[in-house]
């Protein structure tokens, strides 16, 4: 039998030992991002590909939950359907070590082999260990994993997927090595896909390929090699990054966790969390009489490199738009808010063309760690008056999470206030129970195509 590395040995280690039983925190932040998930989910259930997608993979025939769908499919169609959904609008939440999602991955790939009686603090286990695999792993390989071009969610997704079915299924040392390898290998994903729909096909594939690896593994038994981190030919160096080592893995494991340390963003619009600061930013400059009329320039402050993910300074669609802090910026200046249905429109609006000479960006600020976000906005009126703006704590940042308020209201626009009620009230008391009451919840369709 080979030998695994000692970063490979550690983290399988950690996997198996993980015991939440006295980790409230991370268990009931884990309900929080599920509830978001789902919301996210079941804002794109109605939407046409992905109504066109949820058919397809309804061809395969398995027991899968589909979640929005009447119907099932083949475990890994339905991971693959689940995690296309939840990460169709880029509605779901994001997390600054991956720069990236991992909810949309972790709970698509959860979901589409668990049966309803199955217990919820399994399940939330299972997360919470797949996303502190995926942000440790971040930490090493962010930011210039993301300026080299890769896509996160597609890189890391994979890998976080293993970490969490190995923990589900109770795998040992030797399967849950071989798991990770194999999903490793299978990492992939061009940033350059935003603003397309190979973006949300990103977390598709790697729930996809997770799940399919556990079947290669448990059901086929086909082998990899099991040393995935190994430091000459691993992951890790693969990727160009720091190799990390072993103690880094055994001092970092849920030392307070990476879903509260950085920590989630959670969305209130379907575009990127990037622009999540610029947009409170701006709302201060409207609150105060700032329109966009009335200005003559307009600057967007970054660190350096912390628009890498705001691709698009003069996007042509909706869709192009939501990694656009521009396109977000002339949403609140012009109306006081931003409208998603200004995300959905095949060709920006001619007033946003016209105001686009009067913006820039400014890469000047100070370089920050990667957990902090921070835009600073510095308008100048046609009377040559300069006004700047900031906001440190915008609406679902980790240091002003959503409330139980907010997750229903985002909820209930998902699909409606009587489902949403009753999501709530089904997930109160988690992580104690199983599955069984809410699994109907997940399984009927959303509203009407838009």
């Amino acid at each position: 039998m080979e030998t695994m590395d000692d970063i490979t040995g550690t983290i399988v280690r950690l996997i198996k030992e993980t015991d939440l039983t006295h980790r409230d925190d991370l268990l009931l932040e884990a309900r929080r991002a599920f509830l978001d998930y789902l919301a996210s989910l079941y804002r794109a259930v109605g939407r046409q590909k992905v109504k066109a997608a949820a058919h397809w993979a309804q061809g395969f025939a398995g027991k899968g939950l589909m979640v929005g769908q009447k119907g099932t499919s083949y475990p890994i169609f339905a991971a693959f359907y689940n995690g296309f959904a939840s990460h169709y609008l880029d509605l779901d939440d994001a997390q600054s070590n991956i720069a990236g999602h991992f909810s949309t991955v972790l709970f698509s790939v959860l979901l589409s082999v668990m049966a309803s009686r199955q217990s919820v603090k399994d399940f939330l286990t299972a997360y919470v260990v797949g996303a502190e695999l995926e942000g440790l792993l971040g930490s090493l390989v962010n930011p210039e994993h993301k300026w080299q071009g890769w896509h996160s969610t597609g890189t890391l997704g994979p890998l976080g997927g293993a970490c969490a079915l190995a923990k589900w299924a109770q795998l040992d040392e030797s399967k849950t090595a071989q798991l990770l390898s194999l999903c490793g290998s299978q990492s992939g994903g061009l940033g350059m896909q935003a603003g397309s729909d190979g973006k949300p096909l990103h977390s598709g594939f790697a729930a996809r390929n997770a799940v399919f690896a556990f079947d290669l593994v448990t059901a086929v038994g086909l082998s990899a090699r099991e040393t995935p981190f190994n430091s000459q030919t691993g992951w890790l160096k693969t990727f160009s990054a720091p190799t990390g080592s072993a103690e880094f893995f055994e001092s970092n494991w849920l030392n307070k966790g990476q879903i509260l340390d950085p920590g989630l963003w959670m969305k209130t619009h379907p575009y990127c969390s990037a622009a999540i600061g610029g947009e409170a930013a701006c709302k201060k400059l409207w609150q105060q009489g700032i329109r966009l009329d009335d200005l003559q320039k307009i600057v967007f402050h970054f660190p350096p490199g912390a628009d890498k993910a705001l691709r698009y300074e003069a996007p042509l669609t909706g869709v192009e738009g939501k990694f656009s802090m521009e396109y977000v910026a002339y949403q609140v200046l012009t109306q006081g808010c931003v409208e998603d249905r200004f995300f959905d429109l095949e060709k920006v609006p001619e007033s946003f063309t016209k105001a686009l000479p009067r913006m820039q960006r400014s890469r000047d600020l100070p370089r920050v760690p990667k957990s902090v976000r921070r835009i600073v906005v510095t308008v100048q009126t046609r009377s040559g008056k300069v006004i700047t703006a900031e906001e440190s704590a915008p609406p679902g940042s980790p240091n002003r999470p959503f409330t139980e308020e907010d997750l229903f209201e985002k909820l209930a626009l998902s699909k409606d206030e009587n489902w949403a009620g009753k999501v709530m009230e089904q997930t109160r008391n988690w992580p104690k129970g199983t599955m069984e009451s809410l699994w109907p919840l997940l399984s009927v369709e959303s509203g009407e195509e838009v």
